[in-house]
């Protein structure tokens, strides 16, 4: 049974093609107008409603929506509160260990969820450099979590991560997959890295 009770909020759910249990089962849930700013921590006067993804108890990040003729960052989360390795509640913990089994790692949870949905051992970044400890440049501990040796992982980032931005220079997002792909082959991995621009071409030209 969903806990999401605001239309837009399930419709955006909708539009990632996850289904009711998927959306229960990660316990993702619309936040009462008068708590949102608990939630966050601070107060944006913009900001109409937002529904949060938690992590685990103590994590979550908000998919924001603002009042009309008004934007801002489309998630956030507690200021200070630092990056996470977004793990769907429906993976089996030791699967983590299983280095047979491969592991897929994509941009956003709303993916990680509906990979999931669809069978695959899938995790999620919350942006492609949000892998990164600042302090230490190096992996999030989330990641130890995670036996890689030997194991073959699909990094499998948004379609646009190689494409120019506005501006028409080079954004800094291939470096970002390229690192953590390095990150992960010191730890044992057979990485690869998953082109969908390239694959939605081609699905494309061929239907």
């Amino acid at each position: 049974m969903t806990i999401i009770a605001h239309p837009k909020h399930l419709a955006d759910l909708r539009k990632s093609g996850l289904t009711d249990e998927t959306i229960s089962r990660a316990k993702i849930e619309s936040i009462r107008p008068d708590r949102i700013g608990k939630e966050l921590g601070y107060s944006l006067q913009n900001l109409e409603s937002m529904y949060g993804i938690p992590y685990d108890d103590q994590f979550s990040r908000y998919r924001c929506f603002y009042f009309e003729g008004t934007t801002g960052s489309k998630y956030l989360q507690v200021k200070n509160s630092g990056n996470r390795l977004y793990i769907p509640p429906n993976i089996v913990r030791d699967k983590l260990q299983d280095a047979d089994a491969t592991l897929y790692i994509t941009e956003g949870e709303k993916k990680a969820l509906r990979a999931c949905q669809e069978g695959l051992l899938c995790v999620g970044l919350s942006g492609l450099w949000n892998w990164k400890n600042k302090a230490k440049d190096d992996l999030i501990d989330d990641f130890n979590l995670i036996n890689f040796k030997n194991r073959i992982v699909k990094l499998v980032p948004d379609d646009d991560w190689l494409t120019p931005n506005k501006h028409g220079y080079k954004k800094n997002l291939q470096a970002a997959v390229y690192r953590l792909a390095g990150k992960l082959k010191l730890r044992g991995a057979r990485v690869f890295i998953v082109n969908l621009e390239k694959e939605n071409k081609n699905e494309n030209r061929n239907g």
